[in-house]
């Protein structure tokens, strides 16, 4: 009877138990409806809208009026620094390559990732210096040093959060060291980084009041000082003297990513006079509003302060970076002076780093042409790849997986201009945004996306330059040695089997001084190569067919024609290219040369062609060159259609990072981590020019 007693005893409390169990389930249930519900209602709401009766202002200073190059152009740079009397000072341009993407542990992502180099060594490593890698395993090498120190850098980190690295770090200067957020910060890791990176990523940012201080004092306060460091830092590793060895430029970088959508850009000034705080996403959320401050702040409030804004990564932007709809609801005077704005500070755009290449993209259902097989080297994201897309933003976290569609109306917030989604657009890569440029000029009377090229690294471990396939340490700690190389998780972008060395920026200039460099990067005389030292030239003028043989050919090239970077009016009579680029000596041969052309017809279609003008690789010549050089005309020239042109040279196919990396493993190794991976074994490094634009939309300069 006890037993029975005892099982009926059980049976009801495990009834009991099973109710209690289905109830807190249900609430379990309810409550996870309830947050996807206010998941989806928070993610509907735009964190802002631009005003329409915001008023922008045309650009006023004298150094931002739009410059129309013509026939012969090629006046000296004017100094705002006593001249060092170069002693490589050449009339007729050298050609000085670069790095104008630097990290070092100021930046609020390098630093919880390890990095423990400041911009002094930063600058030391660019000039041939050695420097120790950040913790790196045992499988990675503990120092590195450059096989060709660079002729320029410029150290640009982020912005955002300098004042709150400062006080993280320095223990006692700032009340806020000893936060939750700074204890984070310390901790490293990915919620290191993104305790005070993750305000990037909202469309009105908002510092952290615990650490900043009301009204955010504190960190104002370390801004400055931070800022004064890296200001110090570039004047101390310019060569003053007149072997005019190294310059170096005073940068940052402005981080925009709302929702984690890349909308960088780097800010090079052209000496140390410089605004008083280091402009950022903190203090300017919209771009039109950092070229506002730009222009009153530097040029036209500072004798001597010059500056030139330099997009990077628009292959990650989603349709963003050169969105003109962002300001669409905006009056006429407003959008006009916004794109004036944006055309003359972003006068060169960064073609190639190691988060991938940015030229172009196929497949895009908005520009007619063939498809260039040299669009898929280095591609961080295509249409289809299945991908996750990471976004952040004040309110909620996402965290999805997309297909990577083409950007379309769907995607557009109509009240913020923004593109949602994780889309892909052809205005995320440069030959997209050119046309698109060119389509404002039709419609609105200005072209704001009418830059020239560069390349650079993004390094975050301050191994700037250091683009050789072959000994390419990786781009932060966490890719030094074996274990972090073959990475393949996408999470915000980060992959590191798709990470490569980098580029390289090509300045051609009459010598090696800020002044110099300066002048002819904000007049767009550069390229940008994939990481070798290509030294290309283009030309477009009137030329005899024999000119690449006669020994005066480039004071020919300048006399009769204009180089690179010029925007001509139309040419009524005939006209041709000269193209020419020598090979780096350290790397393959040369294969191509390649006339790159864009176009918008009457009706409004974007058009991209791509010319070979020569090719090598073939049996009369297997061997590639060593310098090639060609004379051009298109027979398909239209003097009444807005059209632009640009060379890209194209090395001998060479082995990819990961190929070399690989061939050095044991077999088993190799077996194990070396299948089947998302890139190709094989690549082609290559340079690119900056344009040459042809418009009847432009009615000054030389026509003869």
């Amino acid at each position: 009877i006890t037993i029975m007693k005892w099982g009926v005893e059980g049976e009801i409390q495990g009834e009991k138990m099973l109710k209690i169990i289905g109830r807190v389930f249900a609430i379990i249930i309810a409550l996870l409806v309830l947050l996807f519900i206010a998941y989806k209602i928070l993610s509907s709401i735009p964190d802002y809208e631009i005003d329409a009766t915001t008023i922008i202002n045309l650009p006023q200073s004298p150094k931002s009026e739009p410059e129309t190059y013509a026939f012969g152009y090629d006046p000296s740079p004017e100094y705002t620094e006593p001249n060092k009397n170069c002693i490589n000072n050449n009339g007729l341009k050298n050609a000085y390559y670069g790095d104008l993407h630097i990290h070092t542990a100021l930046s609020a992502d390098a630093f919880p990732e390890g990095t423990r180099t400041f911009p002094e060594a930063a600058y030391r490593f660019a000039k041939g210096e050695a420097i120790a890698l950040p913790d790196p395993p045992a499988d990675a090498p503990q120092k590195f040093q450059l096989l060709r120190a660079l002729d320029f850098a410029a150290v640009t980190d982020h912005a955002e959060a300098l004042g709150e690295g400062y006080i993280c770090r320095n223990p006692g200067a700032f009340a806020g060291h000893d936060t939750r957020a700074c204890d984070t910060f310390r901790g490293g890791g990915f919620e290191g980084v993104r305790v005070f990176n993750q305000i990037n990523a909202d469309l009105t940012p908002k510092r952290r009041e615990a650490v900043c201080g009301p009204e955010n004092k504190d960190c104002i306060a370390a801004d400055k000082i931070v800022w004064q460091q890296i200001i110090q830092a570039a004047e101390a590793a310019d060569d003053k003297t007149e072997a005019c060895r190294f310059t170096s430029f005073v940068g940052l970088e402005y981080t925009r990513s709302p929702d984690a959508k890349h909308t960088h850009r780097n800010l090079i000034f052209r000496n140390t006079d410089v605004p008083d705080l280091p402009p950022s996403h903190h203090m300017f959320p919209f771009p039109y509003q950092l070229f506002g401050h730009l222009e009153e702040a530097c040029r036209g409030g500072r004798e001597a302060c010059d500056v030139i804004v330099i997009p990077h990564n628009a292959n990650l932007s989603g349709g963003n970076m050169f969105n003109p709809r962002e300001v669409e609801n905006m009056s006429d005077a407003s959008r006009y002076a916004s794109y004036a704005l944006t055309r003359s500070y972003e006068r060169l755009y960064e073609i190639a780093q190691h988060k991938g290449y940015s030229e172009c993209l196929n497949r895009v259902t908005d520009i007619l042409g063939d498809v260039d097989e040299l669009c898929d080297i280095e591609k961080r994201r295509d249409f289809g790849n299945k991908e996750l897309d990471f976004a952040l933003n004040r309110l909620v976290l996402k965290l999805g997986t997309t297909n990577t569609p083409e950007c379309s109306e769907d995607h557009r917030d109509p009240k913020t201009g923004f593109y949602n989604g994780g889309c892909l657009s052809s205005r995320d890569f440069a030959r997209g945004a050119l046309l698109e440029g060119m389509q404002v000029q039709i419609e609105r009377g200005v072209n704001p996306h009418e830059f020239g090229f560069i390349g650079s690294t993004d390094t975050h471990i301050s191994t700037s330059g250091s683009t050789e396939e072959a000994r390419w340490p990786g781009h932060k700690k966490t890719e030094l040695g074996l274990s972090g190389r073959f990475s393949t998780a996408d999470i915000g972008h980060t992959d590191a089997i798709r990470t490569n060395p980098g580029g390289l920026a090509g300045v051609w200039a009459v010598e090696n001084s800020r002044d110099a460099l300066f002048h002819s990067m904000k007049r767009r005389e550069t390229f940008g190569t994939s990481g070798t030292r290509i030294a290309p030239r283009f030309f477009a003028g009137r030329y005899d067919e024999n000119i690449c043989e006669q020994s005066d050919w480039l004071e020919q090239a300048y006399a009769n024609g204009t180089p690179m970077g010029a925007h001509l009016p139309p040419q009524q009579t005939s006209f041709n290219f000269l193209l020419e680029a020598k090979a780096d000596p350290m790397s393959k041969p040369l294969e191509r040369l390649q006339l790159v052309k864009g176009w918008i017809d009457e009706a409004g279609q974007k058009h991209n062609q791509v010319i070979d003008v020569v090719t090598t690789n073939n049996k009369n010549n297997p061997e590639g060159a060593n310098r090639l050089c060609a004379v051009f005309s298109d027979p398909d020239y239209m003097p009444n259609t807005d059209s632009y042109y640009y060379l890209r040279v194209v090395e001998q196919v060479s082995p990819r990072w990961h190929k070399t990396y690989c061939d050095g493993l044991p077999d088993n190794v190799r077996e194990e981590k070396c299948k089947n991976l998302p890139v190709d074994d094989y690549i082609h490094e290559m340079a690119w020019t900056s344009p040459i634009w042809f418009s009847p939309q432009h009615k000054s300069g030389s026509t003869q």
